[in-house]
């Protein structure tokens, strides 16, 4: 009796593991503009460090990162800035290359005191396979309130509680309350449609983040380069990672771990390590209550 009961026991954990494994992992993102949720998703420091834009200071961004579920990608974008105002607006943007092979930006603008990236600021457009996005097309834009063409299902969450990653410096060259150990910083929900669809199976989109100070399609400033995250859908699962657009890397990894240890094997791979290590658990149940 205690040898069936053992077998049940094994059973149902084997169901209750499976069960989430094969639904694809959820954001946990809420856009509330409290950033706590963030903590061990993939994020990408400014490799300039910090203050290394002072042409306009308001350039000067920070951090960005991602992650992603079935029908969304999660953008945050943050400014060294707590305040923006004067006509001291801030625009940054994430470049997307999608799974169609086409670039997407993703602007949004800093603005206020305390700053704030609100939901009226983006604008997504298009750059073809153009990777130096020379000319942008419209997808959609929420910045002109006479416009019809939305960005439908996006939302947005900002605050300026972001922490930031070079906090502690002892003369931050920034402007607004305590930017230096706050930044601005925004939190967006973008639907794949938006930018060139939901990867399938296998198929990785990357992103990497700038600032438009003059505002969207001018001149960019402090950059990212060629660094920033790669989302891959792994079997309806997504995972992002820092890389560059072909090597992953660590480097620069500020955040928690970006995967549980299951995460680098195939879903697959996953499965059969949980049987293995279930059925050597049942086993030794059965061996002592003989």
């Amino acid at each position: 009796m205690r040898i069936l009961r053992s077998w049940q026991i094994v059973a149902a954990l084997l169901l209750a593991l499976l069960i989430p494994a094969a639904s694809g992992r959820a954001a946990h993102v809420t856009l509330d503009g409290d950033f706590t949720d963030w903590t061990g998703e993939a994020c990408f420091s400014d490799t300039g460090l910090a203050d290394d834009e002072a042409s306009p200071r308001k350039a000067d961004i920070t951090e960005f990162c991602s992650t992603a579920e079935t029908g969304s990608v999660y953008l945050l974008m943050g400014w060294d800035d707590t305040s923006f105002t004067g006509g001291n607006a801030s625009t940054a943007a994430v470049t997307v290359r999608g799974a169609n092979g086409n670039y997407y930006r993703v602007y949004t603008t800093a603005s206020g005191n305390p700053g704030s990236a609100p939901l009226a600021s983006l604008l997504i457009n298009t750059c073809g396979t153009d990777s130096t996005c020379a000319s942008e097309t419209e997808v959609c834009d929420n910045t002109d309130a006479s416009s019809t063409n939305d960005c439908t299902g996006a939302g947005a969450g900002s605050s300026t509680s972001w922490t930031d990653p070079f906090s502690g410096r002892a003369s931050p060259d920034c402007s607004g309350t305590s930017c230096g150990s706050q930044d601005t910083a925004v939190e967006l929900l973008i639907p794949w449609s938006l930018v060139g669809g939901e990867p399938s199976d296998g198929q990785t989109v990357f992103l990497n983040f700038a600032s438009y100070p003059s505002g969207p399609g001018q001149g960019e400033k402090d950059v990212a380069g060629a660094n920033g995250i790669t989302c891959q859908n792994q079997a309806g699962s997504f995972v992002c990672f820092p890389s560059t657009p072909t090597v992953i890397t660590l480097a620069t990894f500020r955040a928690g771990p970006v995967r549980p240890a299951f995460a680098t094997l195939s879903q697959s791979g996953a499965y059969l390590l949980t049987i293995v290590i279930l059925l050597s658990v049942a086993l030794l149940i059965r061996f002592r209550s003989t």
